[in-house]
Order: C-alpha cells, then structure tokens, then sequence
C-alpha cells in the first residue's frame, strides 16, 4: 500500500479508507482484510490507468483515437479481477455477517421457546400502549434481564406487541451489551459491507473518468468560445473501426 496521496484519485478510494469504519481496531482488523486489499488493488488499478493513459499521450505512434482504445483495452484487463475481488469481498462479509447473526440470535431463540416466556410476551401485548413496551424493554436490557429479554425479541415481535424494526435494534442492543465483542465485530463487518457498496459506483466512475474520451468542440457564432458538440467513447471508436473494417471482408 502506498503512503503517497495520489491527487488524480479521489480519496474515498485511497488506501486506508477502511480505519473510517466507527468500530475498526486491533479487534476487527482481522475481518476487513479482504477489505483492505479490494480498495487497495482498486486503487493500484487506477493508478495504472491514470499511468498509463499519460504514457500513451506521448507515443508518436498513436492518434488520440489509438490512444483511448489502448487505455481502455488496459483499465478492462486490470478492472476485470478487480471488480470480481470487490465482488467477492463483500459475498464473504454478507456470508460472515449472516453467520455471526444466526449465532448471536440462536440462544435467544431458544431462551423464547420455554413456557414462561409466552406468558412474558403476553403481558408486553396487554400493556396500554408501544411507548410503555418499549420503556419496560429498555429496562430489562438495562438491568440484564435475561428472561424477559429472550422472551420478547426471541419470539415473533408481533407476539410482544412490537413493531419489527424496534425489535431488531433493541435485538443489537442486547448483543451489544452481553456479547460486546462479537456485536463490534459484526458492525464493523456490516460497515464494510456497506461502505464496499456504497463507493462501487464511485469506483466504476473513477475508472471511467480516468480512461477518458474525445470532446470535440467548434467555434460558437461569435467566434468568442468553444462549444462542445461530440463526446466520443472508446465503445465509439471501436465501433466507427469494425464498420471500417467491414469494408475490407473478403466475399466467401
């Protein structure tokens, strides 16, 4: 990874974006390896295009359509593998979340499931109304109610009386307090994810942006400024240069 602030790329895909996630740390760090190493050959990548598409302005041999399909033949071949690692990266975390929810949720499924607990539940859903729910939640989390926690957001939130978004924050709150560890983990595997997903687009733009195209401009009526009136994409070019070639098929 280099140190060096490269200013051709923007630097939400800079290496080290992933120390901006709240819970990454000597804890974490094992996680978001895979993190890391995605945003790094991404970037990596983007400076070889950047690279080369500077080298190819200096070839004498090349026009400037000559020069934009070799850039593009180059970003395509490097941005292949990495946007199937950027890919692969956030399969792995969405897998490992999921497995890490299953395992923290199972005890206090289980806990829900014994003879007690629907009594619990039943009388959360006689209460008057969610506000006092809610309160009486907050408290038991508070004072480290086991069973009452268990009954409530173990079983189906409508049981209790509550509404399903309540019922998984107040879910991650309880991890958060009996099992700290894992529920950092999982939020800092959760961040990533989201963050890999969120910036996917800022990287298919970047590339995009750092292979570049052809404007071409004319004079306006007052002679005073350029217009722009043509942008043209190697997807053009390449396909201006197979209808050329047609041309020069032999007939079978």
């Amino acid at each position: 990874m280099s140190d060096k602030i490269d200013t051709r790329i923007s630097p939400t895909l800079h290496p080290g974006i992933a120390g901006e996630i709240a819970d990454y740390d000597d804890e974490t760090r094992p996680l978001l390896g895979a993190t890391e190493t995605a945003v790094d050959e991404a970037f990596e990548a983007l400076k070889s295009i950047h690279d080369a598409k500077a080298a190819a302005a200096t070839n004498p041999t090349l026009n400037e359509f000559a020069q934009l399909i070799a850039v593009d033949n180059h970003a395509s071949k490097l941005m292949t593998k990495v946007y199937a690692s950027w890919s692969r990266t956030v399969d792995t975390l969405n897998t490992n979340i999921a497995k890490m929810e299953r395992d923290l949720n199972a005890p206090v499924e289980q806990r829900a499931t014994a003879s007690m607990a629907s009594e619990i539940r039943t009388y959360f859903r006689s209460m008057d109304n969610e506000a006092k729910r809610i309160t009486a939640i907050r408290q038991a989390i508070a004072d480290g109610d086991d069973m009452t926690v268990t009954a409530v957001l173990g079983g189906r939130h409508y049981l209790s009386g509550i509404d399903a978004e309540t019922s998984a924050q107040f879910l991650r709150e309880w991890h958060g307090a009996q099992r700290p560890l894992e529920a950092k983990k999982l939020r800092a595997m959760k961040a990533a994810a989201e963050m890999l997903n969120s910036r996917y687009k800022m990287l298919t733009k970047a590339v995009s942006d750092a292979v570049g195209d052809i404007k071409v401009y004319q004079d306006s009526k007052d002679g005073k400024r350029q217009i722009l009136v043509k942008t043209i994409t190697p997807e053009m070019v390449r396909k201006q240069v197979k209808e050329s070639n047609a041309a020069f098929a032999v007939p079978v």
